[in-house]
């Protein structure tokens, strides 16, 4: 499905991290062909030192629907970095992060109780980099936290290299 919005992506679907083909119900990793979607940004592990590039890019998010009927549903998505591609405990680091759609404001601390953040369907872009304080992180993943009586989203989402012309 295609959004209007003042800049355009490349799609690869070799950087895909969610194929649409279901929707969340629960949180978890966004899934590609039924597995956990997973981008190696290359680099190389096994030598020291550890040879890993920058690299500057947009986690693209499609989203075509999700639940807000109940307005208690809250829908974050995090882009998160590792140097282990099976994410293993204490290995992950959050890139970026953001909450596009539904939930109660309060549960952020960022506003009185029953004040609710309207979302919409349409195209979210998550800015990011793999150079954390000095660290990069050679694979990504795009994990999608739920909350609320009913939550339920459809998105595809990729990743594009930064700068797009």
């Amino acid at each position: 499905m295609s959004f209007p919005n003042d800049r355009t992506y490349s799609f690869d679907a070799n950087l895909e991290l969610s194929d649409n083909a279901a929707a969340y119900t629960a949180t978890g990793w966004a899934q590609k062909g039924g597995a956990d979607g997973l981008i190696d940004l290359g680099g190389n592990q096994g030598v020291t030192p550890v040879e890993n590039a920058r690299i500057d890019a947009v986690c693209v998010v499609d989203v075509t629907a999700f639940d807000g009927t109940t307005t208690d549903e809250a829908y974050r998505l995090i882009v998160a970095g590792s140097n282990d591609p099976a994410f293993a405990a204490g290995t992950a680091q959050v890139l970026a992060e953001m909450e596009i759609a539904g939930g109660v404001l309060s549960v952020l601390g960022l506003g009185a109780a029953g004040v609710t953040k309207t979302g919409a369907t349409g195209r979210y872009e998550l800015m990011f980099t793999n150079n954390v304080a000095g660290a990069f992180y050679q694979y990504v993943k795009l994990f999608h936290v739920l909350t609320g009586t009913s939550p339920s989203i459809s998105y595809e989402a990729f990743i594009a290299v930064l700068p797009e012309p």
